[in-house]
């Protein structure tokens, strides 16, 4: 009798499971990280897309094609008139976006610098490491960007955005 009902019990939570409409990958992906960190993790897309912990503390981090620019996105930080994006970090307070764009390195981060100059940002660092790679700087009155920009194999750039909330 006992057998009877343990497999009883498997049957409906497997029933139960199947319905959640997540691959038996996510779930057990979901379950694997939930039981590491300690906080609930939702795993989406075949794997690109994780969310770990629930409500404003939650961090999602996505990408392929599941990658989406947040609706938080601020509309006064550069991004590439024609871009890809390739991943996407999204917390309370910190956003990271890395896109793939057309183009030469040097204009990329001279649009970007322009851009940024014409919002209000004001320039707090740039760095250049010869043709390749570019790191600039920015600061207002709430928040700070980091940008990166490097050649992506000869065909265009990969640029990087780091936007914090300012600690008040």
């Amino acid at each position: 009798m006992r057998k009877v009902v343990v497999f009883a019990v498997s049957v409906s939570l497997m029933a139960a499971l199947a319905a959640c409409g997540k691959s038996p990958e996510e779930r057990a992906a979901g379950a694997a990280l939930s039981a590491i960190t300690g906080n609930k993790v939702a795993v989406e897309d075949d794997g690109d897309k994780v969310t770990f912990g629930e409500g404003d503390k939650a961090m999602t981090i996505s990408s392929g094609d599941s990658a989406r620019l947040p609706a938080s996105f601020p509309k006064d930080v550069y991004l590439p008139a024609d871009y890809e994006i390739d991943s996407v970090v999204d917390s309370a307070g910190f956003t990271m976006v890395s896109v793939r764009t057309g183009g030469d390195l040097g204009d990329a981060s001279q649009a970007a610098r322009q851009q940024m100059l014409d919002a209000g940002w004001k320039q707090s660092m740039a760095a250049t490491d010869d043709d390749t790679n570019h790191l600039l700087a920015y600061e207002n009155d709430d928040r700070t960007a980091l940008m990166s920009f490097s050649t992506d194999s000869g065909n265009g750039v990969v640029y990087s955005v780091q936007l914090s909330q300012k600690r008040q």
